[in-house]
Order: C-alpha cells, then sequence, then structure tokens
C-alpha cells in the first residue's frame, strides 16, 4: 500500500536567541554532547591570562576555551569521550591532564599550572594502534537529574540476545524493558511505554502515531537502530532539563560513534540453533511440540580518516534473519478432527536490514558539521499461531528513513548549535491469503439459561474455538517529520554568582498518514457446535462480516518548542538549575475537522428528547468542531533543580528538583473521530430457512454465498453501520508534575545515590461512553443513534474523557564502579521500590477504551500494569586470566500484578473485579531470596590477538541460563482452585548463542 498525494511545505528557518554568562554548569545541548568545565590556577591564585585547549584524541579535533577573570574556563558541546586538556599561563608554564567525558555529563576538572604535572591516569581509554591513551573518567555529581550512562564498554560486553541497545535501559533505576514474541516496549516511572521519548544526535525518534514510544519499535522483533553505531547512551529517569521535549517519564539520549584518525572496523555474526532455546513451560504443559526458532545476525563497521586531524567517516550495517515456527492448536481438544487440515506448524521468518552512515568534518577550530543519514527496513510473518491457522499469516512491514545534519560554531562567547534533520517511519500490514475468505468457529451461550431448551442469540457467544483462512484487515501508518532546531550559549555572566542561560527553539513540520482497510475481507462465523437450535450444522456459517472501503487521513501538524534554562552556580557548594519549556503543536487533534452534519443532528436528537438528556460529565457541544478547534497554547514547563556539595570536594552532594512534563498523545486516537463513523461493518445472518432467527433477521443459505458473485449482491443491499467517536475541542495534552530529592556519595572509585522520587500524572486520553442512561450507569442502556432514525451508526457513542491520573512514589538506589582494563573488572547496581497507582481505564495504549465505569472518577484507585513493587538489576565485568571477559546481568522482581475476577474484595458499585490486585508468587533464586521474576544471563568472550594488534573475539552467551520460569499472565478467577496459576510466559527462556568478532 503506498500513499497516492503528498505533502508539499515549504521549510522555515527557526532560530533561538539567548543570553548568558559564567561558566557553572555550562549548558549546551546535552542529548547528544558533554561539557567539561572548570578553573586554572597558578598555587593558589586563579590564572586569568591562560590559553585552554581541549584536543579529542581519537580524531585530532581541537577545541578553544576563554579564560576569564577569575580564572574559570568551560567546553561546551563536546563530543563524548576521551580529551587532552593543555593549559598555558601567560608566564609559559603549562599543565596537562588527559579525561574521558560521558554522554550529557557537565564534569570538572582543576588545572594548576604551578603543579606542573598530570594527575595520575585511573580508567578509561582510547586505543590509537599501538598507543594506548588512557584517561581520568570524570563523574558527574553536581546535576539534579537522575540519570544513568550506559557506555560503549557495556553495550559490547553485557550478554543480550537481540543486538537491541535500548535493552541496557534497564540497567537505569525506574525502568523496564518488556519482551515478548512479537515486541519489546520500556517504561518508567510508573507509566506506559507512550511516556518515554529517544533521541538519537540530537533527533527525536517519538512515536508520533502509533504505540510503543520510539518510531518503528512498536510491533516490531527488531532493533530501531544498528546497535554497532551506537557510542554510548544515557538514561534520565527524573528531572530531566527544558531542552528535552514530549516526555512524561524518562528520556533516552544516544550519541553515535564516528570516524578517527585511524581506520578502525570491525565485523561480526551471532548464531542461535533450534536446539538451543529451552521450550516454555505453558506449551510443555499443553504437550505441544517445542517452537522452533533459529536466529542469525550479522553485520560490520568502518570508520576513520579522510583527512587527518579534519574530515572523518563511519558506516555500519547490520542485518537479523529469524525463523520461527509457529504452531495452531486448540484448547478444546474434542474438535482436532474437525480441524486435523489446519492444525501443527508453519514457518514465519523475521528479516531486518539497518545502514547507517557519517560525515564528521572540523572545518576549523571554531566550527564542526556532520551529516548521518539512517535506513532501515524490516519485515515479519506473524498470525499464524495459537488458535489461528496458517491461512490467518499477516506480513508486517516497517521502514525507517533518517537524516541528520547539524553544525556548531564556536564564538569567543557563544555556541551556537544548528541542526535541521528529516524522519520518515511507517508500518504496513497486509493480508496474505487474500483471495480465501476467513471462517470463524465460535460457541455460541445459552441466552436464558432458566428457560427450557437452548435459548439462540446470535450475539451472545461463549469463545471462539478457532479462525481459518484470509485475514480481514490491513493497514498503513506513516509519520514524516522535517524538524530545524537551533540552540545557543553565551558564558561570562556574573550576578550573584556565575550564570549559564541557553535559550533554544525549533520547528517541526510533520505528518501523519493512516490507512485502515478493516474487514475488507468477509468472514464467515460458524456454530461449532452444531445446534439444531440454531442450523444444526458446522458448514453452514451463522452470518458474515465485511467492511467498507474508508478514504485515508492525510493530516499535516506544526509543531514548536521554545526554552530557555540557567545552570547558576551560586557558591562553589551551591548550584541552581532553573528552566521552563513551552511546545503548541496546530493540529494535534484533529484540530481543522468538521463535525459531519449527520453526528450534529443526531447528538441533538437525543438531547430534544423529552425524558433524557446526556449525563452531566458529557456536553455535545464540547465535541462538536466546525473545522477550528482551538489548539492547546499553555504547555508551559517550570522545571527547577539544585545540588549542594556538602564539603566542596564532590564527594557527598544533595540534590533535589521538580518540574511539569508535558507529552503528547498519538494521532492512532484522533483517528477514530475521522474514521469510526464511517467504517461501515456490514453483517448478514443465515439461517436454514431465513426469517427471524436468533433475533435477528436471517437470510437462506445458498453455498452461492461463498463466491464473490453471490455474496456480493447481498453486502449491497446492506447499509452497514458504523461508530461515532467524538474528541474534546478543548484538549490538553498528558502532564506530569515530578520530584525527587536525594544524595550521591562517592567512595573511592565507587559513585552511590540513594533518590525519593514522585509523579503525579494527569490528562491521559480514553474513550467512554457517552449515552449511558444515569449518571453512574446504564452504559449500554441509554437511547441509541438507531432510536433516534440514525441507523448508519451503532447504539454506542463514545467521548474523549481525560481525567485519568496517576500516581507514582519510588526510592532509587544505585551504586556504579565503571570497568577498566587495568583493574579488570567493574560493576553496576539499580534497586527501584516502586508504588504506582491509578483510576480510570486499565488499557495502555492510544486506543484506550473503558466500558467499566461511566467516567474515570468513579473508578477505584488501584495498581498500575507497570507496578513491580521491588526490582533489582545489577550487572558486571570481570578479566579473566588468558584474555577471558566474563560480564553478565541479573534481574529480580517481584513481578507485574494481575487483575482478580469475582473477587470477595470488589469495590460496590462496579464490575465483581479488583483491578491489578493479585501478586505472583514468588520463587527461591538463592536460600531465603524469593523472587516472582529472575532471570541469570552470562556472556564468556575469548579474545585473540592477530595479524599486528588485529583482534578476533569468540562469544558465548546464556541468556536465563538457569531457565526459570518468569510468567506474564496468570489464572485471575478468585473461584477458580488454579487461581494465580501462570498461563503465559515472559521470553526469553533458556537460550545459548554463539558469536564471532573481529575487529581492527
Amino acid at each position: 500500500m503506498r500513499k497516492f498525494n503528498t505533502r508539499s511545505t515549504a521549510l522555515a528557518a527557526a532560530s533561538a536567541l539567548a543570553i548568558a554568562a559564567g561558566f557553572a554548569g555550562a549548558a549546551t545541548a546535552q542529548n547528544a554532547t558533554t561539557t567539561l568545565r572548570g578553573a586554572v590556577y597558578d598555587g593558589a591564585t586563579a590564572e586569568a591570562g591562560a590559553q585552554v585547549t581541549a584536543t579529542e584524541v581519537a580524531t585530532g579535533y581541537v577545541a578553544r576555551a576563554r579564560v576569564g577573570a577569575d580564572g574559570r574556563y568551560v567546553f561546551s558541546g563536546l563530543r563524548p569521550g576521551t580529551y587532552r586538556v593543555q593549559v598555558t599561563s601567560a608566564d609559559g608554564q603549562t599543565a596537562e591532564e588527559t579525561v574521558t567525558l560521558a554522554l550529557g555529563q557537565v564534569g570538572t576538572l582543576n588545572l594548576d599550572v604551578a603543579a606542573a604535572s598530570t594527575a595520575p591516569a585511573t580508567s578509561g581509554a582510547t586505543e590509537l594502534g599501538d598507543i594506548v591513551v588512557t584517561g581520568r573518567r570524570v563523574f558527574e555529581v553536581r546535576t539534579p537529574e537522575v540519570a544513568t550512562n550506559v557506555t560503549q564498554q557495556q553495550i559490547n560486553n553485557l550478554p543480550q540476545i537481540s543486538r537491541n541497545f535500548l535493552n541496557f535501559a534497564a540497567l537505569a533505576p525506574g525502568l523496564r524493558v518488556r519482551e515478548d514474541d512479537t515486541e519489546r516496549t520500556i517504561s518508567a516511572g510508573g507509566q506506559t511505554a507512550q511516556a518515554i521519548n529517544v533521541f538519537i544526535d540530537g533527533q527525536n525518534r517519538k512515536s508520533l502515531i502509533n504505540d510503543g514510544g520510539v518510531a518503528g519499535q512498536d510491533d516490531s522483533r527488531g532493533t530501531p537502530f544498528p546497535q554497532g553505531a551506537v557510542q554510548e547512551f544515557r538514561v534520565i529517569s527524573q528531572n530531566f532539563k527544558a531542552e528535552y521535549e514530549q516526555a512524561g517519564s524518562a528520556i533516552i539520549t544516544a550519541v553515535t560513534r564516528s570516524g578517527t584518525n585511524e581506520f578502525h572496523g570491525d565485523a561480526f555474526v551471532f548464531y542461535q540453533d533450534p536446539d538451543w532455546i529451552a521450550q516454555d513451560e505453558i506449551s510443555e504443559r499443553r504437550g505441544a511440540e517445542k517452537a522452533p526458532l533459529k536466529r542469525l545476525q550479522y553485520g560490520a563497521s568502518l570508520g576513520g580518516p579522510i583527512i587527518q586531524d579534519r574530515l572523518h567517516f563511519f558506516g555500519a550495517y547490520e542485518r537479523k534473519d529469524e525463523d520461527r515456527i509457529s504452531q495452531s492448536f486448540l484448547n478444546r481438544t474434542e474438535y482436532n478432527d474437525f480441524f486435523a487440515a489446519d492444525l501443527g506448524t508453519t514457518s514465519t521468518p523475521y528479516e531486518q536490514d539497518i545502514f547507517f552512515g557519517k560525515l564528521s568534518w572540523q572545518i576549523n577550530d571554531r566550527q564542526r558539521l556532520e551529516l548521518s543519514a539512517e535506513y532501515k527496513t524490516e519485515e515479519d510473518i506473524r498470525g499464524a499461531s495459537g488458535q489461528n491457522a496458517p491461512s490467518r499469516a499477516a506480513r508486517n512491514s516497517g521502514e525507517n528513513k533518517a537524516f541528520n545534519l547539524r553544525h556548531q560554531y564556536q564564538g569567543d562567547r557563544f555556541l551556537n548549535e544548528f541542526a535541521i534533520d528529516y524522519l520518515q517511519s511507517s508500518y504496513e500490514q497486509s493480508v496474505i491469503n487474500g483471495g480465501d475468505y476467513g471462517r470463524r468457529y465460535v460457541i455460541f451461550r445459552d441466552d436464558s439459561p432458566t428457560t427450557p431448551g437452548f435459548q439462540y442469540n446470535i450475539n451472545n457467544r461463549e469463545a471462539t474455538v478457532f479462525t481459518a483462512g484470509g485475514r480481514a484487515d490491513s493497514q498503513f501508518l506513516e509519520q514524516k517529520s522535517t524538524t530545524i532546531r537551533n540552540d545557543l550559549t553565551i558564558p561570562d555572566l556574573s550576578w550573584m554568582g556565575t550564570h549559564t542561560i541557553k535559550m533554544g527553539a525549533k520547528y517541526s513540520m510533520q505528518n501523519y498518514f493512516v490507512q485502515k482497510d478493516f474487514g475488507r475481507n468477509p468472514t464467515f462465523t460458524y456454530d461449532i457446535e452444531a445446534r439444531p437450535e440454531i442450523n444444526g450444522s458446522r458448514t453452514i456459517p451463522v452470518s458474515v462480516d465485511l467492511g467498507v472501503a474508508v478514504p485515508p487521513a492525510d493530516a499535516d501538524n506544526n509543531v514548536i518548542g521554545l526554552y530557555i534554562q540557567d545552570d547558576w552556580q551560586i557558591t562553589d557548594k551551591l548550584e541552581l538549575n532553573l528552566g521552563i519549556r513551552w511546545d503548541y503543536e496546530d493540529n494535534a487533534v484533529n484540530n481543522d475537522y468538521r463535525t459531519p452534519d449527520s453526528i450534529r443532528n443526531m447528538l441533538a436528537a437525543i438531547q430534544n428528547l423529552p425524558s433524557y438528556d446526556f449525563p452531566s460529565y458529557f456536553n455535545p457541544a464540547d465535541y462538536i468542531s466546525d473545522g477550528d478547534r482551538p489548539a492547546f497554547k499553555d504547555a508551559f514547563q517550570p522545571r527547577f533543580g539544585f545540588s549542594y556539595d556538602v564539603f566542596g570536594d564532590e564527594r557527598t552532594v544533595l540534590f533535589g528538583g521538580a518540574g511539569r512534563y508535558y507529552d503528547r498523545i498519538g494521532f492512532n486516537f484522533a483517528f477514530d473521530e475521522r474514521f469510526k463513523p464511517f467504517q461501515f461493518n456490514k453483517t448478514i445472518y443465515f439461517s436454514n430457512t431465513g426469517g427471524l432467527v436468533g433475533g435477528q433477521q436471517t437470510v437462506a443459505w445458498n453455498p452461492a454465498y461463498l463466491t464473490p458473485a453471490g455474496l456480493d449482491p447481498l453486502l449491497a443491499a446492506s447499509p452497514g453501520a458504523g461508530e461515532v467517536f467524538l474528541v474534546k475541542n478543548n484538549f490538553e495534552p498528558p502532564r506530569t508534575d515530578q520530584f525527587n530529592i536525594g544524595v550521591r556519595q562517592k567512595f573511592g572509585q565507587w559513585q552511590t545515590a540513594l533518590t525519593f522520587a514522585a509523579g503525579h500524572t494527569e490528562g491521559e486520553s480514553a474513550w467512554y461512553i457517552a449515552n449511558a442512561l444515569t449518571e453512574t450507569g446504564g452504559r449500554f442502556n441509554g437511547p441509541s443513534p438507531t432510536s433516534v432514525g440514525f441507523p448508519q451508526f451503532r447504539n454506542t457513542i463514545f467521548f474523549q474523557n481525560t481525567d485519568k491520573e496517576r500516581d507514582y512514589k519510588a526510592i532509587y538506589l544505585t551504586a556504579d564502579k565503571p570497568y577498566n582494563a587495568q583493574e579488570g573488572w567493574g560493576f553496576n547496581l539499580a534497586y527501584t521500590y516502586m508504588d504506582a497507582t491509578q483510576n480510570g481505564s486499565r488499557d495502555n495504549g492510544y486506543a484506550a477504551f473503558d466500558f467499566d465505569y461511566n467516567v474515570p472518577s468513579q473508578s477505584p484507585e488501584y495498581r498500575s500494569a507497570t507496578d513491580e513493587r521491588h526490582r533489582i538489576v545489577a550487572s558486571g565485568t570481570l578479566g579473566l586470566p588468558a584474555d577471558f571477559l566474563l560480564s553478565g546481568i541479573v534481574t529480580l522482581g517481584s513481578g507485574l500484578p494481575y487483575n482478580v475476577f469475582n473477587c470477595p474484595d470488589a469495590p460496590a458499585g462496579g464490575p465483581n473485579i479488583c483491578w491489578n490486585a493479585g501478586n505472583p508468587e514468588k520463587r527461591a533464586f538463592l536460600p531465603g531470596l524469593n523472587f516472582a521474576y529472575r532471570q541469570v544471563d552470562l556472556r564468556l568472550t575469548k579474545a585473540f590477538e592477530v595479524f599486528g594488534g588485529q583482534r578476533v573475539e569468540f562469544i558465548a552467551d546464556a541468556i536465563n541460563l538457569f531457565n526459570f520460569t518468569n510468567y506474564s499472565s496468570f489464572e485471575g478467577s478468585y473461584t477458580s482452585p488454579r487461581f494465580g496459576a501462570g498461563t503465559g510466559v515472559f521470553t526469553p527462556t533458556r537460550s545459548f548463542q554463539v558469536g564471532l568478532r573481529y575487529s581492527f
């Protein structure tokens, strides 16, 4: 499926002007760079006339900083890496030190020319041929952000199967990575995956249409970016600064690798055999054969100089091939003989290719230019498993295209950073066997058990036993954005301390294209029990459904973002971080959409009924739009942080902060307002003789209706009906208020932190029923559109409600000792205690519904689906003799809650359900240590030096080494003898993988 009409827009320039001064906490575009600051001394005297340079060891790029009257200097906009910092005083004295700077951090380095010595190296290294330059890693401690940096050493050496660098976001407190056979999601702060945002080299990768949080990650088995092209990344769990946008829970910002003055490259291959993967407990209990999976991943990267010290290139390619064998089976095994031809296994392959390329040009000592491009394509065959025949398979395809141009200019008293980027991300689901009509086999429920005999109601169905034939649904979703951004930082302003004030602006031209062809292949429904009260046959259908084609939606949205932030160092111990951000979208929720007259007239007819009025929480005037729906203009987001260095030695630091963060809502939600009223689903009912059967008028069955020639006339005569969805005119996007306070403490090379965090979220959207009979009930008993003369609409009218709220309280404890080759070990620990609650809809995606309560305020407060009370993630690397390297990740958790049905403690006035009140059973990990979630992953690497400094590594991964069963779903009926028993499992089960990596 391809888009026929394209958007034509003219590029517009966006710039930011800033007034700033001082060195302290120097701000820069920290979603892609880092900052180094400090002071130059001659003994105890500030050295005002010194010159300071920072030379990136790997590339030879040189940056120069101005030294102020108080001896202070700042380097803004540095790439993360190892730098040789050199200072020369006015009388020719020099000092030099080599340091390693991590992404997004503000490091402090004071230099004393009187000492005329270089501090000893303790960790970090950049290899240049046979020369190894070590750099002392500079920790950032004076920041209110709750952040975790994941290094290239961790990305390269920690165990994982899928080569998705985002898996390692789980090393940060408050984050959880969830994986199954179809996709991988990241959630944080007690919220859903939609509340995070990812930046790669400063480019916003937010999913603008569908779920998942990250463009190209929803409904994908693959990775959104080649792991081999990632240098490092940073996870900010809370209190991110004003320069970050469109996230309510956490930010992940990554920087890509660049070429250096030496040619460096690598090639890798990883293989996983079907026999190396353990069968999951649920399918084994069912007696099914193990579903084999074979995985092959390979790729390469190369970088080097085009012009020494000036122009460098880097490129990477990665490929993933998976061949899964899906199983079709019945839970109702008494029908195995009838479906024998449809049961068994079928191949469902997955393929992904990702390309990345980058040019880096140091134009001169003041200017740097980077241009990068990325292309990703993937194809997945799925849907032919469980109670679905192989003929039900669908093809899921995804494609990403990205370009990013960034320019830095370092003036005498300012740093200007300009960027323009383009992102196109598409997702397509297509039907493979569209020439074969769909078949659904169901069991009907007795509509009146107290009445003698079987009372047939065609809409009262107990279960779907099996489906076969071609699927009915296909869709194509594509987001495009062209974004211009400018950030300006000017140091050297002194007033009651030192300041760095930074302003930035962005303008993004976005386009959303959504085409959904739902129900476009006829699907027949059959009575599998062949009851004589129905048709007495498994081959005569009771109905057929077909959807009508609906034109696609093609919407443009202009996005503006402005911010200003001030990092204010009041004293050598106390620093404040003050900022405010404002965001605006002119077409976030169908702002140019006009409500059709038919819907206006239908709502008026219901409102004019003499014995009925809509409930007080729904006023039709708040939802009827004339095409001028106002855009939300009040997304002001103040952000505050502080840090206090208790002893002035950067060892004990108190920190805290508070801020407001507006997120956005995916276009998939508002799309239903445009799409659903015209998505006419036509249903024709069949019986042996025709007439009124099962509460519906039926047509006498004729086998000719299984052919297009026989069925099309029937469908053409059926009017069908759509559904009314109404978006709120004065829509406000979801917002989160975050608070945190904590302490950091250094113990030698260990950096530890204890943080108390909290958050309150309002404004999440969900669909509720407008035409309820009463204020608190009767959701399906109010007057319907048909009852007032509008049969083209179904009985239920849905309206957008944004009263849902979440609360989050957490304790984070982290300990970090970075790995270095000299000592041969590193260790990281993140512990999270959380208490996450909410009200309203239990659905976690953009298309959230609530059929149990009239509005969120009537629902109880209950635990969120992401509320895992206790979670521990420990990782480490240990160098062994003979060039062996052992690394591992241990993940332990109390498990996610589940719903309890037939619950004796259910709140009065609602369904007999305790939402997310069930706690998974905990099982032993070690004596006295019991957890519901347990996973131990190990990687063993053996390295060989060959051919004059080249390196070959043999790698073996053991994922979930002890084959712990981690349940993902449970028997929730309180009255069931199996209450609390696991019914589904998280992947992976125990899995082994081998790999080979060559580097030079």
